[in-house]
């Protein structure tokens, strides 16, 4: 082997290859370059308006929330989940080596990227000769960010060891997506528990009024976060041998520790995992371990094209977590929206105007939530090999390509009225919030009739990996354009509606009138478009035929 690490190399090779489509490599280049530079552009600020101990403390906070965000989900997709076990099981392969390798990999890219968004910070302390600083940029920075990835990775490899008695892979997903965000929350609770008691009188007599009150505004929140930062137990006294120069003793003693630490958690997540690696593995890769799919005869098509919509759904597993993920996204969003609103971290002025149309900026907001996922826009793309079955046997285009949008509306609609579940449960229920969640369903609908336009013309079905027909499909980000304008047009003559004096339930109403008569266009717009694209398809393909014989 030419890698010292070959397993390492492996996962990391395949489970975060480059893209091979060049639409994709462009839109990543583009989006890593605007990160680097919105980075760059908070750098300069912070360090314009603060001091170097608030410049320091800064950096070490976004790193360590870009790591917990990362692995969150990487080790959710990556490390709990068994895409290698058919290749690997046959090799006389230890599963502690396997997993230490998967661990070793979901690590190795979330702290290299927090690590790269550094770059903008070594190159300020250099040139201000703060070398000390940079020195412990270099070896406090990586360290903090290893033992937070960990420790999330272990208390995730706690369900994990018990993956056997949770049979749903919905289920287990479930149960991880809550932990992570659980600990998320109860992290940042226990920190603006402190935090509250200095910035509720700063952000109570906050003056935005113009770019010299904002500067003062942005100085006073930096300062007064770095000062509450010294009433936090453990993490004022780390964050202060981070920040402040002296005591070398010291900082070397928190090195060791923070080394110390992350072996124990480093083992400890390993042993977890690799206990049960080979039943799990069986559980999520063996189709014994799975429940079968049923076979329903009918004479209803619309039954049997539904039936064979579900089945390539059930037929990768990823393709079954994408599902759970559209479905979990919207309530999860709408709970920490409404813990965050209904705790008093934000004065009366300030949300205001959000509670002044609450119920339409949560339904928006959860609408927006139900379309950012990876199912509307790759419904073609996720057939794969099956893909010309569709081409060769006698299947109705509009039966699968309505088939198709409802099985992904259903699921959006699903999570939206999971979202208004917990609306409700947190008291905020009216006519108003009625009518906007038949409105927002409406949307949905809509969305999704145009979503999987470019994918049914360019499918990517050339695909080895299932996430490879998903997460790393251009055509997601392409079906955006297809399926957004509509709704942005909706949502603007609302406001404008709003913003005319029209009262908000007449508004709504008209825009349901609206929606209606919209549906039943792109109906029978689409319903012709797919008659007239078949027939050319089938012209094309003779005409192929036809030159190469």
């Amino acid at each position: 082997m030419k890698h010292k690490f070959p397993l390492t190399y492996f996962f990391v090779t395949s489970l975060y290859s480059k893209p091979k489509q060049p639409m994709l490599q462009v839109v990543l280049m583009i989006a890593c370059f605007y990160l680097f530079l919105q980075i760059t552009a908070v750098n300069i600020a912070v360090y314009a308006l603060g001091n170097l101990e608030e410049f320091m403390m800064y950096n070490l906070i976004i790193s360590n929330i870009l790591v917990f965000a990362l692995v969150t989900y990487l080790s959710i997709s990556n490390v709990f989940n068994y895409h290698e076990f058919n290749m690997l099981v046959a090799l006389p392969l230890n599963p502690e080596r396997v997993v230490a390798a998967k661990v070793s990999s979901s690590l190795l890219v979330p702290i290299s990227i927090s690590i790269m968004t550094q770059f903008s910070t070594l190159i300020f302390l250099i040139a201000t000769f703060h070398f000390v600083e940079l020195l412990k940029l270099v070896l406090f920075l990586p360290l903090t960010n290893l033992v937070t990835a960990l420790f999330l990775i272990y208390v995730l490899s706690l369900v994990n060891r018990f993956r056997g008695k949770i049979r749903s892979a919905i289920a287990y997903l479930t149960i991880n997506i809550a932990i992570a965000v659980l600990l998320a929350v109860a992290v940042a609770s226990f920190i603006g528990y402190y935090f509250q008691a200095r910035f509720t009188p700063v952000i109570s007599t906050m003056d935005v009024s113009d770019i010299i009150s904002w500067k003062n505004t942005v100085i006073l929140l930096l300062s007064e976060m770095y000062e509450a930062t010294k009433d936090i137990p453990v993490i004022s006294f780390v964050v202060n041998v981070f920040i402040t120069r002296g005591h070398a003793e010291v900082f070397g003693f928190v090195i060791v520790v923070l080394l110390l630490i992350s072996g124990l958690l480093w083992r400890l997540t390993i042993s977890n995992i690799s206990v049960n690696y080979l039943k799990n593995g069986v559980l999520q890769m063996n189709p014994i371990g799975l429940k079968k799919s049923k076979l329903y005869k009918g004479k209803n098509t619309f039954v049997n094209y539904l039936q064979r919509e579900l089945w390539v759904i059930q037929s990768e597993a990823y393709f079954k977590l994408q599902i759970g993920l559209t479905l979990l996204l919207p309530p999860v969003f709408a709970c920490i929206l409404l813990i965050v609103i209904q705790s008093d971290w934000f004065t009366t002025d300030m949300i205001m105007p959000l509670i002044k149309y609450f119920d339409q900026y949560f339904a928006y907001s959860i609408f927006l939530i139900s379309c950012v996922n990876n199912i509307s826009g790759t419904p073609f793309s996720r057939e794969g090999r099956y893909y010309n079955l569709i081409r060769t046997l006698p299947f109705s285009i509009r039966k699968i390509y309505l088939i198709k949008v409802l099985v992904a509306s259903a699921t959006s609609m699903l999570g939206i009225l999971l979202s208004y579940l917990v609306y409700i449960l947190f008291g905020n229920w009216n006519k108003e919030s009625l009518l906007m969640m038949l409105l927002v369903l409406l949307l949905v609908l809509c969305y999704n009739l145009l979503t999987p336009i470019y994918d049914m013309k360019n499918p990517s079905i050339e695909w080895e990996n299932p996430s490879q027909a998903i997460k790393s499909n251009p055509n997601v980000l392409v079906s955006l354009f297809y399926g957004l304008p509509i709704p942005i047009l909706i949502v603007s003559i609302h406001f404008y509606l709003l913003f005319l004096g029209t009262t908000s339930n007449s508004s709504i109403v008209m825009l349901i009138v609206v929606m209606f008569c919209m549906l039943s266009v792109l109906v029978w717009v689409l319903k012709n478009y797919l008659q007239i694209n078949v027939r050319y398809t089938k012209k094309r393909e003779v005409a192929d035929r036809d030159l190469q014989q």
